[in-house]
Protein backbone atom coordinates (compact mmCIF):
# COMPACT_ATOMS: atom_id res chain seq x y z
CA UNK A 1 0.00 0.00 0.00
CA UNK A 2 2.67 2.40 0.83
CA UNK A 3 4.90 1.55 -2.41
CA UNK A 4 1.29 2.58 -4.54
CA UNK A 5 0.85 5.99 -2.56
CA UNK A 6 4.87 6.43 -2.85
CA UNK A 7 4.44 6.01 -7.03
CA UNK A 8 1.91 8.25 -6.93
CA UNK A 9 3.50 11.18 -5.13
CA UNK A 10 6.77 10.86 -7.52
CA UNK A 11 4.42 10.59 -10.53
CA UNK A 12 2.29 13.50 -9.60
CA UNK A 13 4.68 15.29 -7.58
CA UNK A 14 3.75 18.92 -6.14
CA UNK A 15 3.50 20.57 -9.80
CA UNK A 16 0.89 17.86 -10.74
CA UNK A 17 2.07 17.65 -14.52
CA UNK A 18 -0.02 14.57 -15.22
CA UNK A 19 -3.74 14.26 -15.10
CA UNK A 20 -4.45 12.59 -11.57
CA UNK A 21 -6.51 9.49 -11.85
CA UNK A 22 -10.29 9.35 -11.26
CA UNK A 23 -10.54 7.88 -7.92
CA UNK A 24 -13.19 4.61 -9.25
CA UNK A 25 -16.30 6.16 -8.29
CA UNK A 26 -17.41 7.57 -11.82
CA UNK A 27 -16.49 10.88 -11.11
CA UNK A 28 -13.18 12.78 -12.08
CA UNK A 29 -11.46 15.28 -9.81
CA UNK A 30 -10.72 17.50 -12.84
CA UNK A 31 -13.43 20.28 -13.51
CA UNK A 32 -15.33 19.62 -16.50
CA UNK A 33 -14.51 21.43 -19.72
CA UNK A 34 -17.02 24.69 -21.18
CA UNK A 35 -18.72 23.94 -24.20
CA UNK A 36 -18.78 26.45 -26.61
CA UNK A 37 -22.12 27.56 -27.50
CA UNK A 38 -21.93 29.66 -30.34
CA UNK A 39 -23.01 28.61 -34.24
CA UNK A 40 -21.40 29.46 -37.39
CA UNK A 41 -23.62 31.31 -39.21
CA UNK A 42 -23.23 31.97 -42.97
CA UNK A 43 -22.02 36.02 -44.18
CA UNK A 44 -21.60 37.62 -47.51
CA UNK A 45 -19.05 40.40 -47.36
CA UNK A 46 -18.24 42.33 -50.82
CA UNK A 47 -19.54 39.18 -52.62
CA UNK A 48 -17.67 36.40 -50.76
CA UNK A 49 -19.62 33.90 -48.54
CA UNK A 50 -17.91 33.16 -44.88
CA UNK A 51 -18.96 30.82 -42.03
CA UNK A 52 -18.07 32.89 -38.92
CA UNK A 53 -19.69 33.57 -35.37
CA UNK A 54 -20.10 36.87 -36.31
CA UNK A 55 -19.46 39.54 -39.04
CA UNK A 56 -16.12 40.91 -37.11
CA UNK A 57 -15.31 37.09 -36.62
CA UNK A 58 -16.14 36.87 -40.95
CA UNK A 59 -13.98 40.34 -41.49
CA UNK A 60 -11.37 38.43 -40.00
CA UNK A 61 -11.25 35.52 -41.53
CA UNK A 62 -11.53 37.04 -45.14
CA UNK A 63 -8.79 38.57 -44.34
CA UNK A 64 -6.64 35.59 -43.38
CA UNK A 65 -7.98 33.90 -46.44
CA UNK A 66 -6.04 37.61 -48.21
CA UNK A 67 -9.66 37.91 -49.49
CA UNK A 68 -10.68 41.70 -48.94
Amino acid sequence: MMAQHSDNFYRYGERKRYPVPDSGNGFSKTPPRAVDSRQLREFSIKGHKVMAYSKKDAITRLKHQKKI
